[in-house]
């Protein structure tokens, strides 16, 4: 080999490797940046080098079943602290949206190093989450990228960000925070390692992680609904405690339960349907369906017949509620009956 020689980085191992003149000519993986000389060409001009393109995830319904299947592994990991939410729609994306996006002209050099995104959208006066995944992920960087999106979404049920102040980074952190605690329970030390080396939450992640290490996650879900501090600073993590949570509400006062809006409950075998037993009208309405209490928005299990039924509680009105079965996604209204 004769003339210059360059260092070029492998993205994946870390290890740096010596190119001659005309192989750093070359086009470069996605994936780890190395020039690519037997390899594979994507439809959108992205190339993946033969060792990469082994695990990457090209496959547009791949990448949507990967992403089920990381919901599904998200519940099951914080099963005792939360649930993640189901009104999300997957969709692919590749480098030609993402330049059309940017505006970038089609250079991919210049587009952003996006791997995906998440936009709150209202359908049928319903909110969703659209959820795009860039294809040709490694399988392992896939999930994290998918765990990171479905926080997003979690952010967005349970977090008034207007109200609560919270920050962009720390919201980012937050969610690759989600994504690396994942990574972890697969030992995926490689991709453990990719989310702690990338600087766009500004050192959030990292502060995230100390802090769920030295608090539980479950202090981390409640600092990000009722915290007082936009983000979290270095050597202050305790700061994770400082919360205000709101005043339990106790049954509105007589004065403000109207009378045909309750419902004695008598006691009586197991429910075999969806109940409306009574609505608490108040500032917040409150409604019991199945001997459990929703506000609106509020999800929990009910029972039915023996078998637990996962809903939501989409609106509260004065005679009536809307809900959602999780299960099913099938919505209904339940009427009060006259007293």
């Amino acid at each position: 080999m004769y003339g210059p020689e360059y260092i070029v980085i492998d993205k994946v191992t870390g290890e740096q490797l010596l190119v001659c003149s005309n192989c750093v000519k070359l086009p470069r993986c996605f994936i780890c940046g190395l020039p690519v000389k037997d390899g594979v060409e994507l439809p959108d001009g992205r190339w993946l080098c033969a060792r990469d393109a082994k695990t990457a995830v090209l496959n547009a319904d791949d990448v949507k079943q990967t992403c089920a299947e990381v919901h599904d592994d998200l519940d099951h990991l914080f099963s005792r602290f939360t649930g993640f939410p189901t009104n999300v729609d997957v969709s692919v994306i590749d480098r030609i949206d993402v330049d059309s996006m940017f505006n970038t002209g089609g250079n991919a050099f210049e587009s952003p190093d996006l791997l995906g995104y998440t936009q709150p959208v209202v359908i049928d006066n319903q909110r969703r989450y659209k959820i795009a995944l860039l294809t040709g992920q490694p399988l392992a960087e896939l999930k994290e990228v998918c765990a990171h999106e479905l926080s997003h979404a979690w952010v967005g049920e349970n977090v008034n960000r207007a109200q609560r102040g919270l920050g962009r980074d720390a919201e980012e952190g937050f969610c690759e925070m989600v994504g690396y605690l994942l990574m972890e329970s697969q030992s995926e030390a490689a991709e453990e390692k990719r989310v702690l080396a990338n600087r766009y939450t500004r050192g959030q992640v990292q502060l995230f992680i100390e802090a769920e290490r030295l608090y539980g996650f479950d202090q981390i879900l409640d600092w990000m609904k009722y915290g007082g501090a936009a983000q979290l600073e270095p050597g202050h993590v305790d700061e994770i405690r400082d919360v205000k949570m709101p005043a339990r509400k106790s049954a509105a006062p007589a004065p403000f339960i109207s009378d045909y809006n309750f419902k004695k409950i008598q006691p009586a075998p197991a429910l075999t349907t969806i109940e409306l037993q009574g609505i608490f009208w108040s500032a917040q309405p409150t409604a019991i369906i199945n001997g459990h209490s929703f506000a609106a928005q509020d999800s929990a299990k009910i029972k039915i017949a023996g078998t637990n039924v996962t809903i939501r509680c989409l609106s509260i009105e004065p005679k009536q509620v809307v809900i959602q079965n999780l299960d099913s996604g099938r919505q209904q209204k339940l009427q009060m009956s006259a007293q």
